[in-house]
């Protein structure tokens, strides 16, 4: 399938041309234009995984900052969890409760399912083991910390932007 150069494709080609200026923390011209081509050629290779009209969002201001609200509050869920985990290990008792809790979250798109699943990866002390259907099966460090996975706000937020691009549409 040939690749499809619409706005979307043109922002996940700056994205990933923006993303390789700070890894390389370079703006010398030939760093630039072989990220360009680079970031070009990811973006082409990578079209039916990125810009399937079903899964894609809606490039707008309001999908934009709902997106980085959540980018936003997943740091902050990062850093907390960072903070209880370090707790856990510097206490003597070591008070760890492993446990899995399994809950469902229907999202209609799967690219929501899979941002859910590894937000909930990425932070400490828990763990996606696995996503059927609409069910999340979440292994965490502590029981009270599995439980409150299923009540996450961050869930809330991915089905607020889920909302809005159907509103969008």
């Amino acid at each position: 399938m040939l690749a499809k150069f619409d706005r979307t494709f043109w922002g996940m080609v700056v994205s990933f041309w923006l993303f390789w200026i700070v890894i390389t923390s370079s703006i010398q011209l030939q760093q630039l234009l072989l990220g360009g081509v680079l970031a070009f050629l990811v973006a082409w290779f990578n079209n039916d995984l990125f810009f399937r009209e079903d899964e894609r969002s809606v490039l707008n201001f309001s999908t934009i900052m709902l997106y980085f609200r959540y980018l936003v509050h997943l740091l902050g869920a990062i850093v907390v969890a960072n903070m209880q985990v370090v707790a856990i290990v510097l206490d003597p008792k070591m008070p760890i409760s492993p446990g899995m809790v399994s809950f469902t979250r229907p999202f209609k798109k799967n690219l929501n399912k899979v941002i859910l699943a590894n937000s909930i990866t990425l932070t400490p002390g828990t763990l996606t083991v696995l996503v059927e259907g609409d069910d999340f099966f979440v292994h965490a460090l502590t029981m009270r910390n599995a439980e409150s996975v299923a009540k996450w706000e961050l869930a809330d937020e991915l089905a607020e932007l889920e909302h809005t691009q159907e509103a969008g549409e």
